[in-house]
């Protein structure tokens, strides 16, 4: 194909590409707009509003009389369970009325989503359109949720980790968004770089903690212990979700708590074993990709949702030529689990069974990729 074709032909997909986020923007606004009182963004939002009035940001009273002014039918305080660094994505909300503020968070979730995948894919071809169907990525754009921004954080610290460690450590200031879901990453993360001194990344990590945190404490001088209070009021540990540590718990007599920890204790263990096994040849967007799965799995509090953290690992087999098949088969899982939104509630534990859907596909399409299955045609996928 001569140059010029080829301009044509990316300048076309392009077009498309961009056409295609146009109109997710569209519909999905008409979704937000119509419904943002009653998802979980009302959250953030009305923490952002009250930031702006230098009130707790935590405070379940006042979100829940904020809630009811704006008409919504939760009945119950939507709180912010993420901690006080995360306060500075949310402060800006607070100076829009709740529409504005809806539209402008659904087009950030989509510019994340769009430069995330962007980020993790490698070669000139766009990925498979199943990546923007993803049905984890479907959960987050139906309830406001965060998740597409803390994958912004990963892939920009897996993309620029070794050519701008500073800024590669800054970008997890994303993922600290929600740090229970990397329990296995930070401890990785902490020897990898002291064992190759790449201490600008650490650095990187603690200034952009450090901001973060200060943008809390300008509005609110006692977010951190006004944090500490909502948590304990939430009683996390009376709350189902359809994860496997707390699926594990619910099946002990008793259910300790100690159940839903137990995974992420021994994941720790697999993952120092696992880097140190693999440590010669250290690839962040390949071993840590599979660490990040597992992370998601094993970790004690997780949603549905949050399983867009398996996009990375996704997007590495898919940037190699794949058996058509094996995208059929992921295209069949994510439409099941689509379905799933539209019968179920995000609490039912029909939705455990995602989380190791997505690890098996990885696992069996990765060998798949080494040694594709010849009389079948062959996607390049990147």
């Amino acid at each position: 194909m001569s140059a010029g074709r080829k301009r044509i032909v990316r300048g076309l997909q392009l077009t498309a590409a961009g056409g295609m986020v146009l109109l997710a923007v569209a519909l999905l606004s008409t979704v937000f707009y119509g419904k943002a009182a009653d998802l979980d963004f009302i959250g953030y939002w009305i923490s952002g509003r009250l930031m702006k009035e230098h009130a707790n940001p935590y405070s379940r009273t006042a979100i829940l009389q904020l809630e009811e002014k704006m008409g919504s039918n939760l009945h119950v305080p939507i709180v912010m369970r993420n901690p006080p660094w995360s306060l500075f994505m949310v402060a800006p909300l607070g100076f829009m009325s709740m529409q504005v503020a809806a539209f402008v968070w659904l087009l950030a979730m989509i510019v994340a989503l769009v430069v995330s995948v962007r980020l993790l894919s490698a070669g000139s071809k766009p990925p498979p359109v199943i990546v923007y169907l993803f049905a984890p990525v479907l959960y987050t754009a139906m309830s406001g949720q965060t998740p597409l921004f803390f994958l912004l954080g990963i892939a920009v610290f897996f993309h620029f980790y070794e050519s701008r460690p500073w800024w590669a450590g800054t970008a997890l200031v994303l993922a600290a968004i929600k740090p229970h879901l990397f329990v296995l990453f930070w401890p990785i993360l902490l020897i990898d770089c002291i064992r190759n001194r790449r201490y600008r990344v650490l650095a990187g990590a603690v200034a952009g903690l450090v901001a973060a945190t200060a943008v809390a404490f300008a509005f609110d001088h006692h977010v951190v212990a006004d944090y500490l209070t909502s948590m304990r009021d939430e009683h996390m540990e009376l709350h189902y979700m359809p994860n496997i540590p707390c699926s594990l718990r619910m099946l002990v007599p008793g259910r300790p708590e100690w159940v839903q920890v137990l995974p992420a204790v021994l994941g720790v263990f697999w993952a120092i074993w696992f880097y140190w096994r693999k440590r010669a040849a250290w690839d962040w967007t390949d071993q840590g990709a599979l660490l990040l799965c597992v992370s998601v799995l094993v970790s004690p509090y997780s949603w549905p949702f949050d399983q867009v953290l398996f996009l990375p690992a996704i997007l590495k087999v898919l940037s190699k030529p794949v058996a058509k098949s094996t995208v059929t088969v992921l295209v069949a899982i994510s439409v099941v689990a689509s379905v799933m939104i539209l019968k179920f509630s995000i609490t039912s534990p029909v939705y455990v069974w995602t989380g190791p859907a997505w690890l098996g596909w990885y696992l069996w399409a990765r060998q798949r990729t080494v040694a594709p299955v010849a009389s079948e045609p062959v996607l390049a996928a990147s």
